[in-house]
């Protein structure tokens, strides 16, 4: 059984409790963020389709423009470009302002390029998030060869934008077209009920890295979006340099706090989780050992989560503790690395998480 600490939940609850009886008014919203485990989209899809089982499609989610890194999935939608795009992220180059929208990604577009979203299950609205600017062009949304909604993205100063677009009859298909210049961050796809779950994942993505997006324009930019619960799990990628304790480890958890800071200005009377990294072993020393660094990040996300008022799943103990990781591998539940779970395990953490989150909201 999962255990997550219930702090910060009654939101969570709330919204769950309206979902199911048909009496929220939107889809129940997750929005997942962490670095390439889930980035993969492995762990969200299996949360995602238990989610639905419980309370209904509510349709693929946020989908990027651009994704922030190549290797960024989303499994409940497909989607590719035409035309002259230019993206940067918190990997990599980084816009010069730091505005890179909801997941950490910005993508220009010139005149005559597309976005074709395909997805899995059908959508009624299609929520835009842009820059607004000066000199802005207009994004064209587009079902069955047909304009649907022409977005203006000029404005007299540069500012978050978002426009949504409802379809009298549901569309597993989208096009958006660019007249002009424009810059995009990507656009969230709903039903009006059900639940969504967004996989804002970075590939390589840190405490640090996403935090190189403006901390005030992200919470805005979450705070448009409004989740009933917002997941944060990251440390994949810490846990390979961090010591177990001194100063690096102390700025981790200043850099956290940060990331919390942002989630909670956004939606303060809504809910969070936090999830830690899994055991690792040091396959680059002999014996391949674990590593000593994710018992001490374990400790102080929990520390950090406690003091930002969010919930926490203390997957690391979940696993099994120090060295699990090596029975794991034995049974193809993660990878040579000792470090990302493979598709079975995934679904065997997703359905686990789903399992947690779901008795909780049946109390």
């Amino acid at each position: 059984a999962v255990s997550i600490i219930t702090t910060s939940f009654c939101s969570f609850f709330a919204n769950a409790k309206a979902a199911r009886s048909k009496t929220l008014g939107r889809a129940l919203r997750v929005s997942f963020y962490g670095d390439s485990v889930v980035a993969s989209d492995l762990i969200p899809a299996a949360l995602r389709q238990l989610m639905w089982k419980e309370f209904g499609n509510g349709g693929p989610g946020f989908v990027f423009a651009i994704p922030p890194h190549p290797f960024c999935q989303l499994r409940s939608a497909a989607r590719s470009v035409a035309g002259t795009w230019t993206s940067r992220g918190v990997i990599g180059a980084a816009e010069a302002d730091h505005l890179m929208g909801l997941g950490g990604s910005s993508a220009t577009g010139s005149d005559g390029a597309r976005l074709f979203i395909k997805s899995s299950t059908p959508f009624a609205t299609a929520d835009v998030f842009y820059m607004a600017q000066p000199h802005g062009g207009t994004l064209d949304l587009v079902v069955d060869k047909t304009v649907v909604k022409p977005v203006s993205t000029k404005a007299e100063q540069k500012a978050a934008g978002f426009d949504q677009a409802t379809f009298a009859t549901p569309t597993k298909q989208l096009e958006v077209r660019v007249n002009g210049d424009v810059r995009m961050f990507g656009v969230a796809l709903e039903n009006g009920r059900g639940a969504v779950v967004d996989n804002l994942g970075v590939v390589n993505g840190t405490a640090k890295t996403l935090l190189r997006n403006n901390q005030a324009h992200w919470t805005a930019q979450l705070q448009h979006r409004a989740p009933a619960l917002t997941i944060i799990m990251l440390g994949t990628n810490e846990a390979e340099w961090l010591p177990a304790a001194g100063p690096a480890l102390d700025e981790h958890e200043k850099l956290y706090g940060k990331l919390l800071d942002a989630v909670r200005a956004a939606n303060p009377n809504r809910s969070c989780l936090v999830i830690p990294p899994f055991d690792q072993l040091d396959w680059r020393k002999p014996n391949t050992p674990p590593r000593t660094s994710v018992p001490a990040m374990v400790a102080v996300q929990h520390r950090v989560a406690t003091a930002h008022g969010c919930a926490f799943w203390n997957t690391y103990e979940w696993m099994g503790g120090a060295g699990s990781s090596r029975g794991w591998s034995k049974r193809h539940l993660v990878t040579n690395d000792f470090q990302h779970p493979t598709t079975k395990g995934a679904n065997l953490i997703g359905d686990a998480l789903a399992a947690g989150l779901l008795a909780l909201t049946k109390r």
